[in-house]
C-alpha cells in the first residue's frame, strides 16, 4: 500500500486545492477572515491586504498583488530563509530587521499623506 502522506501527493494535494480555490471563489466571500486591527480602529497593519494579494498570486495577478500588499512577497522568501539560519547572532539579527521593516511599513502605510498612499491596499 502506498504512503498516502508522501510529500508528492501532499505537494499534489495542495496544488489542487490552489487552483480550486482560485477558480471557484471571489476575494470578496464573507468567509474570508477580516483583519480585527482594522476592524476596531481603522488602522491598517502590516498584513492588510494580503488575502488578496494571495489571491491575485493564485491567479497570476503579480501586479495587483504587489499593490494590495508591497510586502508580502518579500516576506514570503524572508520567512522560509529564517529556517536555514543556523547561527544564532545572525537569526537573531535577521529576525529584528524583519520585525522593523514589518513596523516600518505600517506606520508608514497609515500615514495620509499622498506619498503613502501607493503603501495602502
Amino acid at each position: 500500500m502506498r504512503n498516502l502522506f508522501h510529500p508528492a501527493s501532499i505537494l499534489c494535494g495542495l496544488v489542487l486545492l490552489v487552483i480550486l480555490v482560485a477558480l471557484c471563489t471571489d476575494v470578496h466571500t464573507p468567509w474570508l477572515p477580516k483583519c480585527l486591527l482594522h476592524e476596531h480602529t481603522g488602522l491598517l497593519c502590516y498584513g492588510c491586504g494580503s488575502t488578496r494579494a494571495v489571491y491575485a498570486l493564485m491567479r497570476g495577478e503579480w501586479a495587483y498583488s504587489l499593490q494590495c500588499n508591497l510586502l508580502l512577497l518579500p516576506s514570503l522568501a524572508w520567512l522560509p530563509a529564517l529556517c536555514f539560519i543556523r547561527h544564532p547572532q545572525r537569526f537573531n539579527a535577521m529576525l529584528y530587521v524583519g520585525m522593523g521593516v514589518l513596523l516600518l511599513y505600517m506606520v508608514l502605510r497609515n500615514i495620509p499623506l499622498p506619498a503613502f498612499d501607493c503603501l495602502r491596499p
